[in-house]
């Protein structure tokens, strides 16, 4: 099953807010949230959860990654519930410290709420994005429980950037995964999400393959249960495949010039596509870092470690 809307996708289990910025909820002994999405959304996630949680209170918010529409909330809620400790890992703390990162995620945060406004979504919040600092910083494989019959699992999953980290909840057989297993643009496209290195990511895609995932929910616009979770992992690499050999097909033609590839990619996977999606400067930021990537392992050079660290995309 594909799921596009927000509200219980099992037992105990939501997306809440809005589908294509979604913020995840796990009920239970030890409520628990995963991502904060955008700030301007913050409102409609909080009312939902409250209306979830009833007079309880979240415990612990994990963040996959540092980028602007995955932790645009975090300060918000931390003032909601001040009681929550906000989790990730030690390299989201190291990117939060820039104060370039910071600029960037607050700047692309308002040219979120803009377009959100355009399309009339309620109870938009017009507030800037506040920054945050880590209560609880993970370490790869740690095992966080929640009470007594279920836990998180934390898997490194570098690749879309080096600071990512997914959640696995084996009991429920649930992995929030976001772009490490790429986002499907609702035509049954996956976008390529690597930013920092191909291979890399490649490598976690296929270890996430590995578990036996019933509910699957990735960055964007749909949590997929069932064959269709496996099936889009199975897919993401196949097309992961495609999207390297048409990156590598515009970079030969263009003589390895990045910005005229950039914008071949761009019309041929961003132009056409109907609204909502991606803001346009934040799919330029991502789309040039994967390119780049692509260049440089074609030179037979590594990736390197600040791409797209900063860009808060």
């Amino acid at each position: 099953m594909r799921i596009r809307q927000t509200g219980k996708i099992a037992e105990d289990f939501y997306v809440v807010g809005n589908p294509i910025m979604p913020v995840y909820l796990l009920d239970g002994d030890v409520p628990v949230m995963f991502d904060a999405g955008l700030r301007a959304l913050a409102p409609l996630y909080e009312a939902d959860i409250k209306r979830i949680l009833g007079g309880r209170s979240p415990q612990v918010l994990f963040l996959t990654h540092s980028h602007f529409d995955h932790i645009g909330a975090a300060g918000y809620f931390k003032k909601t519930w001040p009681d929550l400790k906000i989790a990730g890992s030690e390299k989201v703390q190291d990117i939060l410290k820039r104060p370039r990162a910071v600029k960037t995620i607050r700047s692309l945060n308002r040219e979120a709420g803009r377009q959100i406004r355009s399309l009339r979504v309620a109870s938009i919040d017009e507030a800037p994005f506040e920054a945050f600092e880590l209560d609880l910083m993970l370490d790869p494989g740690q095992t966080f429980p929640l009470g007594q019959d279920m836990k998180v699992v934390c898997i490194s999953s570098p690749g879309h950037t080096w600071d990512f980290m997914s959640y696995w909840i084996p009991e429920r057989c649930i992995l929030v995964a976001s772009e490490a297993v790429g986002c499907d643009d609702g035509t049954g496209y996956i976008y390529t999400e690597f930013l920092v290195d191909y291979d890399t990511y490649l490598k976690s895609l296929t270890d996430l393959s590995t578990l036996n995932v019933r509910i699957l929910c990735p960055g964007h616009g749909v949590v997929m249960t069932g064959s269709d979770a496996t099936g889009h992992m199975a897919r993401a690499v196949d097309q992961a495949d495609a999207y390297v050999s048409m990156v590598q097909g515009f970079l030969r033609a263009e003589g390895g010039d990045i910005e005229r590839t950039v914008m071949r990619v761009k019309e041929k996977e961003w132009d056409p596509k109907p609204w909502p999606k991606q803001i346009e400067s934040a799919y330029h930021l991502n789309t040039h870092a994967r390119v780049r990537c692509l260049h440089e392992r074609m030179e037979g050079r590594s990736a390197s470690s600040e791409n797209a660290a900063d860009n808060g995309a």
